[in-house]
């Protein structure tokens, strides 16, 4: 964490520089645009954006898909690093605690990496070092050998994986006893930040952040319970500060006799609306993608509602942030899917705008 030794934040040149940025950002015509391109034409188009320099620094040694997804990789990375370089005090320790889900983020990349025999390049794809960990750190930890040597390796970074989730991963065999604990961890540390001053704006970043948790909580409920785990293991991945699913809420859920019970159970919280259409879709084809995605409409939408109310405070960053995020996840999906020859009316319904 960076200290802001009780300093007030800078919130009118940040939030000044961000709207900015904001004006940068592609808009929402451009992606249907994308549809009708090929993935050079993609590329030829995004140099000529506000992903120029990643793209001619990349241009010569990558192309296709391979170029688009590294270069808004690193794009979301250097933007990301450049806001959290211009902001002081108590908003910095705001956006500082709130990108270090990316460290994360990185970590359970190159643990799934190790894991399935991913190769460096592929998993350097996914990499966005927008937090504590730099890119020469990230390099440092896809050059170990093993699984084992890079949870060694991570306790000199300040992420310290406890030994009974160690030995649980040694026991099951597979990385969720660990990406949970890191999940767990970041949301706690995340909340902890916010709540330990009284910023600008705090509150309805609590409020966010308590959004996202159940966001999390209910993608956690739904893909397991179209696992068939039994409620008592699903119970075990519930994340603490939720707004709406706390931990009793959760263990109600999980104990619902089959997916669609859970689904049902739903209607009584404020996102239900939201997401009720993809529930139902979801009852047949057994899947909960499109569920996330209006979720992550959701969350975005209300970020930006959040923005408005203090035009002065942390609120504007992160919906920028969340805003990015969404702009290079829609660009890297639309390269995927092109690149798989998937329909472009299937690719519409994939987007988050």
């Amino acid at each position: 964490m960076w200290p802001s030794r009780g300093k007030k934040g800078n919130y009118a040149y940040a939030c000044a520089r961000v709207r900015a940025k904001k004006s940068a950002l592609l808009g929402k015509d451009t992606y249907p645009k994308f549809l009708m391109m090929d993935l050079n034409e993609i590329g030829r188009f995004l140099g000529e954006t506000n992903y120029e320099t990643e793209m001619s620094e990349l241009g010569a040694r990558y192309e296709g898909v391979n170029l688009i997804e590294l270069g808004t990789s690193r794009n979301l990375a250097r933007i990301y690093r450049e806001i959290l370089g211009f902001t002081q005090g108590e908003l910095r320790d705001m956006v500082a605690a709130y990108l270090s889900r990316w460290d994360q983020w990185n970590v359970k990349t190159i643990l799934r990496g190790k894991y399935y025999g991913a190769t460096v390049e592929e998993v350097r794809e996914d990499l966005v070092a927008a937090g504590r960990l730099r890119e020469e750190d990230l390099n440092v930890l896809l050059s170990m050998g093993s699984i084992p040597e890079i949870l060694d390796a991570l306790k000199g970074f300040d992420i310290a994986i406890p030994e009974e989730v160690r030995a649980e991963y040694d026991t099951a065999g597979t990385l969720s006893p660990i990406e949970d604990y890191l999940d767990k961890e970041y949301y706690a540390r995340l909340l902890a930040t916010i709540a330990s001053g009284k910023a600008p704006g705090a509150r309805f970043l609590l409020l966010q952040i308590r959004r996202e948790i159940d966001e999390a909580n209910l993608m956690t409920l739904l893909k397991l319970k179209l696992e068939g785990l039994s409620a008592e293991k699903i119970t075990s991945f519930h994340i603490e500060g939720g707004e709406e699913i706390d931990k009793a809420e959760f263990a109600r859920l999980a104990s619902a006799e089959n997916v669609e019970q859970l689904a049902d159970e739903l209607a009584k919280f404020s996102f239900y609306e939201d997401i009720k259409e993809e529930l139902e879709k979801m009852k047949q084809s057994k899947s909960a993608t499109g569920v996330s995605l209006a979720m992550k409409r959701y969350t975005s939408k209300k970020a930006e509602t959040f923005s408005h109310l203090y035009p002065l405070s942390v609120l504007p960053i992160i919906d920028y942030l969340i805003r990015k995020k969404n702009e290079v996840d829609n660009i890297r999906i639309i390269a995927r899917s092109k690149e798989s020859g998937i329909d472009p009316e299937l690719i519409k319904r994939l987007l988050v705008i």
